[in-house]
């Protein structure tokens, strides 16, 4: 990545819905070529999509709480380890009907395998997930929920500078 891509791709994360006239402008240089440029940075895989990125508390999610989960050792789907079978289970699972929704979920290092993060309508929405969903799997050991109070700042408003 040169200069211009670098300054495109902080463009294009503070507002993805410039034009590429508006980018053409801001960047001196000409529509195709900035045209050609993104899609070069998509092929990469350095933007991997273009989407609304929307408010939960806006959407009827009041509660945000990560989930810290111990997986039994072993082998789950494809021979991928079980920690990472787990997590694709309840990502899948998530978000519909009495489910919170899992945004993301991250294998980890320590005394806990997988973090997940998860928004849920109120407390007894989080409390089924986990006394009632994953309670139940045999493959899970132990959970320790922690329940966030206040969001100091969200990473969907941020943006991400990209490394020189």
């Amino acid at each position: 990545m040169d200069d211009i891509d670098r300054k495109l791709v902080t463009l294009l994360q503070t507002d993805s819905k410039k034009t590429l006239q508006e980018l053409s402008q801001i960047l001196n240089k000409p529509k195709t070529t900035i045209a050609a440029r993104i899609k070069k940075l998509e092929e990469s895989g350095v933007i991997i999509g273009h989407k609304a990125v929307v408010n939960p508390f806006a959407l009827g999610y009041r509660l945000l709480a990560f989930v810290l989960v111990s997986v039994k050792r072993g082998v789950g789907v494809d021979t991928k380890p079980l920690q990472h079978t787990v997590a694709e289970k309840i990502l899948r699972d998530s978000g519909g009907g009495d489910m919170p929704f899992v945004e993301e979920a991250f294998i980890i290092t320590g005394p806990y395998d997988v973090l997940f993060k998860v928004w849920a309508r109120d407390i007894k929405q989080l409390s089924s997930f986990l006394v009632a969903y994953l309670a139940s799997s045999p493959e899970i050991q132990r959970t320790e929920t922690l329940i966030v109070l206040e969001i100091v700042e969200d990473w969907r408003k941020r943006i991400m500078p990209p490394v020189e």
